[in-house]
């Protein structure tokens, strides 16, 4: 295969005067910094084109380049027609809600943990708000592209990270205590290899495949079991929409055939291991019945049930239940009441209207989102923003049903429970935001890679319209 064109997104060390002032006076025009330099290689490569086609009609060179100027038009108009469509998109409303979300949690666990021996501390609190607000301006503010030019960088740097956690971590629970928020950061990680490894063919599939091995064995060593599961099914759903769109360049139908069948294997085996082991048996039993080991394994989810059998549509409850006829304390009856647990708190003391209304606010937020990651038409900022809502959205989930009493595993909610997970899940949702916000970034490639031979943008004026079409070499 012959390589590509020398003139797709080529640098000339010097252009004619008159190109040169061109370009100066449009960009003058366009206020956002970010998008002056790929829109002046738009311009640039444009004005060449059309000097090229004004040589082969025989003009002179300093002709041609004069005619090339002057079909492109005023270049005060140019700038300001590209300044206009060019511009950051800001995300008021998304960042409004996350700060009302953070600002709720922090004052939902102040003030439902202020009569147990082991409160909250408000100084604790506003400073994870404080630093939580930064993680998530400075996340908003920054240029997210920075993750697809050293891609494999940042995925290397992950896996680094993640080693070194497990070594000079300290240990909670039998688990490397900070692992476990440098695994929520690894489906992000693992966005940006897939992205580095579009258009590899088959070997970019593979090792696609291959890179999330060192990021799960990171997970199950801290061990973490709601980062591993977290990671799998975000993996399996980012490469499932990469192969559907043919970013490999396999074929879009032969990809997602592989990766649904391998998939299908892994999941098969997985759960012959665990049925094999009585994991799943033993578990699905605790679910399904967590009074019969009542004061074992079984007693958070007892504690839980019972606690929400007695709670008020509006209102503080009651115990019922299976503890109903205790005097003990609520704050000594459920285990983590003030952190994990909280949200059973919060129905428990102020009823299940304040915690659905909580619930929705939250899931609204997460489906607008979700909304915005799937409208994206650039490859990266479409991983990235999918790999932000997929982690937040299952975190939810894990911690919602520990809430309801089943615990799947440990699980905080987004947001709203642990001062650490707040400041992280701030960072993720600001990342997902400077997606947004750049929605409008020229970029170099406006299509997918994998679609065929390179394209290079063609701006044109059409009926008093600027139009920036795709042209193949």
């Amino acid at each position: 295969m012959p390589p590509p064109s020398p003139r797709c997104w080529r640098e000339v060390p010097a252009l004619p005067e008159p190109m040169e002032q061109f370009l100066d006076t449009a960009m003058d025009q366009v206020r956002w910094k970010r998008a002056k330099a790929p829109l002046r290689r738009e311009l640039q490569t444009h004005l060449l084109d059309q000097q090229d086609a004004c040589l082969e009609q025989g003009m002179a060179p300093e002709e041609a380049q004069a005619e090339a100027v002057r079909q492109m038009g005023d270049p005060v108009t140019v700038g300001q027609e590209l300044d206009r469509v060019h511009r950051p998109q800001p995300q008021w409303g998304l960042l409004g809600l996350t700060l009302l979300l953070a600002l709720t949690g922090g004052i939902l666990r102040v003030g439902l943990t202020a009569a147990m021996p082991d409160a909250i501390q408000v100084p604790q609190t506003l400073l994870a708000l404080l630093l939580g607000c930064g993680c998530l301006l400075g996340a908003y503010f920054l240029d997210y592209t920075f993750l697809g030019r050293y891609a494999r960088a940042v995925y290397w740097g992950a896996v680094v990270l993640g080693g070194l956690s497990l070594l000079f971590s300290p240990n909670y629970n039998n688990a490397s205590y900070y692992t476990r928020y440098v695994v929520l950061l690894y489906p992000v990680a693992y966005a940006v290899l897939v992205y580095a490894l579009r258009g590899k063919g088959w070997k970019g599939l593979v090792l696609a495949i291959l890179g999330g091995v060192p990021l799960a064995a990171v997970a199950m060593l801290a061990p973490y079991l709601l980062g591993l599961v977290i990671l799998l099914l975000t993996g399996a759903l980012l490469l499932l929409c990469a192969a559907y769109r043919d970013w490999f360049g396999v074929g879009k139908h032969a990809g997602t055939l592989a990766l649904v069948l391998f998939l299908l294997l892994c999941g098969a085996f997985c759960l012959c291991y665990g049925f094999s082991q009585g994991y799943f048996q033993k578990r699905l039993a605790l679910l399904l019945n967590p009074e019969a080991e009542a004061l074992g394994r079984g007693y958070m989810a007892t504690a839980i049930q019972s606690a929400l059998a007695g709670a008020q549509w509006l209102g503080e409850g009651t115990i019922g239940g299976f503890f109903e006829d205790s005097s003990t304390p609520y704050w000594m009856l459920v285990p983590e009441s003030g952190r994990d647990a909280l949200l059973t708190t919060l129905i428990h003391r102020l009823g299940w209207m304040p915690f659905l209304t909580l619930m929705l606010t939250v899931a609204g937020t997460l489906l607008w989102i979700l909304v915005k990651c799937l409208r994206q038409k650039n490859e990266l900022g479409r991983l990235v923003s999918l790999a932000v809502v997929l982690t937040l959205g299952l975190q939810a989930v894990s911690s919602l049903l520990l809430t309801l009493g089943y615990p799947f595993t440990s699980g905080t909610f987004p947001l709203l429970v642990g001062n650490l997970h707040s400041i992280l899940d701030m960072g993720l949702l600001g990342l997902a935001l400077s997606v947004f916000r750049q929605e409008k970034m020229p970029l170099p490639s406006l299509s997918s890679p994998l679609s065929g031979p390179p394209r290079r943008p063609v701006v044109t004026w059409r009926d008093g319209e600027l139009v920036i079409a795709l042209r193949r070499n």
